[in-house]
This record gives structure tokens, sequence and C-alpha cells, in this order.
């Protein structure tokens, strides 16, 4: 381990004009951030106060015990330098044991925020994806009355239907009454996968249906791009194959609105992300329009938000902006825009199992449950996707725990338990390998390198 390494004296944040290399000065008492040890739980877990009051304790990690400074040295070093993350910008957070040893931004030389900081807020695409899942753990558990796992979502007539919007026309495929919690959950519903964000087709509706083209509109299979798989039929019997959507999941977030009467967002603020320290801009807002500037699919404001589709104006999906008679829901699988800082107080709330200071915001259970690959009714195991988390447990020198979450643009979350592990990776380029390479596991094998058993 290199003891000599140059770490600035002067700042926690080192930075360039193309990146910054976050080690902060452990060797120095909490006091000298103007942050205290009193944010522990009654088993001595340190937890972060919102970001307007301290947020995140900094350390040097040469100061630590554990860490490798020169590995990781190596593995801020490749993020920063990789083209993923010099082209249009990108942030990395790195947290073990609660510490945040390593945190780095990156200005784009091709787009992105002008000024990439720790204030810059972009949209985690898919990763939105397992912040929808912690709602849902929580609304399972509250109305575990009316709902579980083996509920069906459309189900065999509109009175007990979880989304009895469906049945105002014609069901267009009779599997879709055979769809349950667990298959939109689980990416088995059947549901197509591509997301005509920018569709420039032709919008059509299908042969006798009617009504606006929006979004809830365009997941019941009722309207769709011309040239665009359509979700009319399902592609498979639901929970015999494995096909990643965001459209079963949208109809699941309906369905939490019918049930709870409080959108998603609402919802899983009020029960998850508010008490976490999240900012409360993530509550209400409903900025309409999808902010993709061209076909990179940018999205990244000074401000934190979640999107909504199905209002008027709204173009999410490729909608058209037409009024909706079904109204607002955030979008379930994508649009969560937010800091790197404070998304990791959500891998942070996963990696310990749902629990924030001494209170259990999410079930343990379902995020046990939620991280582990999902499992068929005939008990096989194909796929290395739970509910709304992916499960990667095949990494050559990577511990078979690591579970995340993952989003266009390389917006990803790391969660390793048996390391006390956090990575949070935010970025605006999609491209998945560097000189070969598997850019997105690459990283994670550098960090886990870093951290000595």
């Amino acid at each position: 381990m290199n003891k000599n390494y140059d770490f600035s004296k002067r700042q926690f944040l080192v930075a360039s004009s193309r990146g910054a290399l976050a080690l902060g000065l452990s060797s120095l008492p909490l006091s000298a951030f103007g942050q205290s040890n009193t944010n522990t739980d009654k088993n001595g877990v340190y937890f972060p106060p919102p970001e307007a009051q301290g947020g995140w304790r900094k350390y040097d990690a040469n100061g630590l015990s554990g860490i490798d400074t020169d590995k990781l040295t190596e593995a801020i070093h490749f993020h920063d330098n990789s083209p993923v993350s010099t082209s249009r910008g990108a942030a990395l957070l790195i947290i073990h044991k609660g510490k945040l040893i390593g945190e780095s931004y990156v200005t784009g030389k091709e787009g992105g925020p002008d000024n990439w900081t720790a204030k810059t807020c972009n949209d985690m695409k898919s990763s939105t994806k397992s912040v929808f899942g912690t709602g849902v753990g929580v609304f399972l558990d509250q109305y575990k009355k009316q709902v579980n796992l083996e509920t069906l979502l459309v189900g065999n007539d509109k009175e007990s239907s979880l989304i009895p919007q469906i049945w105002d026309q014609p069901i267009t495929d009779e599997a879709k009454k055979r769809i349950k919690v667990k298959h939109v959950l689980s990416m088995t519903s059947g549901h197509a996968g591509p997301e005509p964000w920018l569709g420039t087709g032709t919008r059509q509706h299908h042969s006798g249906y009617h009504g606006a083209y929006q979004m809830h509109e365009y997941c019941f299979g009722w309207w769709n791009f011309e040239g665009v798989a359509s979700h009319e039929t399902l592609l498979f019997e639901p929970g015999n194959d494995f096909m990643y959507s965001n459209f079963g999941m949208e109809q699941m977030a309906l369905a939490i609105r019918n049930v709870s009467g409080q959108d998603l967002g609402p919802y899983t603020y009020d029960k998850v992300l508010g008490p976490i320290g999240m900012p409360i801009g993530l509550r209400d807002n409903r900025y309409r329009d999808m902010p993709y500037s061209n076909s990179f699919e940018l999205n990244f404001a000074e401000t934190p938000g979640w999107g909504v589709g199905g209002d008027t104006g709204c173009d999410a999906y490729g909608a058209d902006g037409s009024d909706s008679p079904y109204g607002i829901n955030s979008i379930a699988g994508s649009t969560f825009r937010c800091t790197a800082r404070d998304f990791a107080r959500l891998a942070y709330l996963w990696l310990n199992n749902g629990r924030w200071m001494d209170e259990q915001l999410v079930p343990e259970a379902w995020l046990k449950l939620a991280t582990k690959r999902f499992q068929r009714d005939d008990g096989s195991t194909p796929n290395n996707y739970g509910y709304t988390f992916w499960v990667i447990d095949d990494l050559p020198n990577v511990p078979n725990d690591l579970y995340m979450s993952r989003g266009h643009n390389q917006n990803h979350s790391y969660i390793i338990p048996s390391m006390d592990l956090v990575v949070v990776r935010q970025g605006n380029d999609n491209r998945r390998e560097v000189n070969g390479a598997s850019f997105q596991t690459e990283l994670i094998q550098k960090v886990t390198a870093a951290i000595i058993s």
C-alpha cells in the first residue's frame, strides 16, 4: 500500500478541468469538516444527515485501514479518464463502511453539464426502476391484506382489477389477465421492450381502439408508433420468459395510485425518500417534457425531480401531449433526477436492508427477496434479475453478493453487503466497452481490488 501518495491538505476535493479526485482528511477530527459523529443508530452505524446539514462524512483513504490507496487511485483515474466519462461528463462516489472515501466529477468535452459538480442533478435513467421497487416493497407491506406478489394485475373483470382503467376498452390479449404483480416486477410479464422516447414514426391506434396518445394508453396496448413493437399482444405467457421492459411496471405504478390514493412519486417520497434526507423537489415535481436535447438522451439540471407521464404536455414514451382521462403518474422506469450524493443515500438504505438510523423504512425481507434472482414457478432462476434490481453474482474477483441498480448512460449503483460498500456512478454516455472490456465491470473490479478484506 502506498503511504506516500500526495493528497491535498488544503481541501477535500482536488479538482481539475476534467475531473476531481475526492479523498478527505480522516486524520483530522470530523469537527474539522463542520460535522459531528452523532448520526449513528443504536448499533453505532453511521447515517448521513441531509446535504444541507453536512451530508456524507469525508475521509482521506490514506488514514484508513483496509484501503489500498494506490488501487483506489487507479480505480478513480480509470473512471475519470475513460471516454465514457470525458465525453459528456460523469460523477463517481465510493462509500465504504459509511465513509465517503472517493468522489469525482468530470466535465465533458462533448456536452453534458457545463461544470459537473456535487450539486449537479442527473437522470438516473433505469436505476429509477430500483427506486420504484423500493416504493413497491413498502406498498406491499402496507396493503398486504389487499395485494401481494401473487395478485393478478389485470384479472378477470374490472371490479377486481388493480388497474380497472385498462377495462375501459376490450382487453387486447387474454394473456394479460394472467399477469401477476411478481411478473411485472421481475421483467417476466411478456411486455415488449423498446421505449420510443424520441419516436418519429406515425402514431396509430390499434384497430377498433381510440383515446389519447398518452402514456397509460400506450402501456395498455391501445396505440403505438409505426414500426415500434406494440403492447397489444404479449410476447410470451407471463412468467415463462424474460424481457426487460418498462411497461408492466408503469401499470403497477398506476395500481399503487389506485389503491393508495397517491401517485408513485409522492407515495415513495413520503414513505422512504423524505425520511432518508432526499430533497423535497423529488416529491411533487411535475416537469412534463422529457428534456432530451438530442439522441444522446441527456437529462440533467441543477434541480432534482421525478418526471411524470399521462398529463397534458407530456411526451413520455413518445406521447403527443394530448389530454388523458387517466391523469399523471411518476415514470416508474426512468427520469429520477438527483445528485450522486443523494442517490448514494438510497444505495446506502439498500445496503442497510431498508433501515435508516433506528427506523425500518422498507421491509428487510422485501429487499433481501428483491435483490436475489427471481425464481420462476418451476424453480429455475435463469436471469440475473430480481424484483427491480440486477443480481450480479458471477463477476470474477468481485463478491457474489453484488447487486445493482442500472441505467442508460451508465447511471448505476453497486451494492456489496459483504464489503459494506456502495458505489454510485452517473453519466451521459452509454458506450459499454472501453478497449474491448466492459466499463461497468472493470470499474467495480478496480474498486473492490482497493478494499482489503
